[in-house]
């Protein structure tokens, strides 16, 4: 499982190694959370060679040279190349110690992956599936922009097909890291329920968790450390004030941390997390985390992704392109019986009775599930 992570881009630098859609992406979702924001790459879409042109970001129209990666807080490597891609990794993250470091689509050379975002520009909903099933995740993220009226990520910086400005909305910027085996410290009193939500919350993603009282923590620990949480700022004012290489969650103060842990609801690999950009939306909050924790909480979802990520590996090999993958899964997720249906996850109607892959499920008709996928599987084959 991976650990949801709200963090705070305000005026901090970050940078994005691509100019493609998919950078383009990476860069509206960092300028909407206050980033400081600069692209490296020989050719930009129009939208954010725009961006440049109006000084939104900064734009290097050239090729990655050693050092850029230097001095930022976040790096997102996003270009076509597999070699430049690891060489972001490898520079950014093993060399200059930066933490935050994403490589699209190559999950062993990332510390986070992005979240599948809707917001309204006051409550935002990210959602997770751990990898396992990045379709799953767009529908669900589909019924959020209908429940939310808003309009995805992907569709901010256009109006009418031509680019226009991306606004500072002050919100976080939402990620989901990967712990497993790095080193998180957790510095405070034990006995506080928050203190223990974080340890059970970094142990289900597989951290190395040590727990520290504030007048046991040594230099070398924290230098160390990828991650730490402490339940008051004052026991890390000195190593901030030197600079450190390990992002940080105050528990005392969460908008001046490097990021904070937002409202989740978690059911296995599914992980939603919610977050209001003030104080006046907290009812309204509270309200949807109400009505989605009764939909998605031990409903199903968590094993329907978990046999999708347990077939993934099978599909990757069926399919030589990325498109033939994504129509593949996109068929085992609509599939009903009654071929006049689409399956509707129960999103739309929770008590769906329809003969779906999503239903046999998670009413624990697992061999039955693995059957037609393993048949489909196999008249896929026949038929490339």
């Amino acid at each position: 499982m991976f650990y949801p992570a709200y963090i705070n881009l305000q005026n901090r630098k970050c940078l994005v190694v691509g100019g493609g859609t998919v950078a383009e992406r990476k860069v509206v979702s960092m300028l909407i959370s206050g980033g400081d924001v600069t692209v490296i790459s020989p050719d930009a879409t129009e939208l954010v060679t725009f961006l440049a042109d109006i000084g939104s970001i900064r734009l290097h129209n050239r090729d990655l040279k050693h050092g850029d990666t230097n001095g930022y807080f976040l790096v997102c490597a996003a270009t076509d190349s597999t070699t430049i891609n690891s060489a972001v990794f490898t520079e950014a993250h093993e060399k200059n110690n930066i933490p935050l470091v994403n490589v699209v689509d190559v999950i062993p050379q990332c510390t986070f992956a992005a979240a599948s975002v809707v917001t309204d520009g006051e409550v935002m909903l990210s959602i997770s599936t751990s990898g396992k099933s990045p379709a799953t995740s767009r529908r669900i993220r589909e019924y959020f922009e209908e429940m939310l009226d808003a309009s995805s990520l992907y569709t901010l910086g256009y109006e009418n097909g031509n680019p226009v400005p991306v606004e500072n909305l002050g919100l976080p910027y939402p990620i989901y890291l990967l712990l497993e085996n790095r080193e998180c410290i957790v510095l405070g009193d034990l006995k506080s329920p928050e203190v223990q939500q974080r340890i059970a919350l970094l142990r289900q993603c597989s951290a190395n968790v040590l727990f520290l009282y504030p007048d046991e923590v040594k230099s070398q620990e924290l230098e160390n450390a990828f991650l730490v949480i402490s339940t008051e700022k004052t026991y890390l004012d000195e190593y901030l004030e030197n600079g450190n290489p390990f992002i940080y969650e105050l528990l005392d103060n969460p908008s001046i941390g490097t990021h904070f842990t937002p409202n989740l609801i978690i059911d296995d690999n599914l992980i939603i997390s919610i977050s209001a950009r003030s104080g006046n939306q907290v009812c309204q909050t509270k309200e949807i985390y109400e009505k989605l924790k009764h939909q998605f909480g031990n409903n199903g979802f968590g094993a329907f992704i978990n046999l999708l990520g347990t077939r993934r590996s099978e599909v990757l090999e069926a399919f030589p392109t990325s498109k033939l993958r994504a129509d593949f899964f996109e068929m085992l997720i609509g599939h009903v019986d009654d071929a006049s249906k689409t399956c509707c996850l129960s999103l739309t109607d929770q008590n769906c009775p329809a003969e779906c892959l999503f239903n046999w499920v998670r009413h624990g008709k697992i061999e039955q599930a693995n059957n037609f996928i393993s048949n489909l599987l196999n008249e896929q084959r026949v038929v490339l």
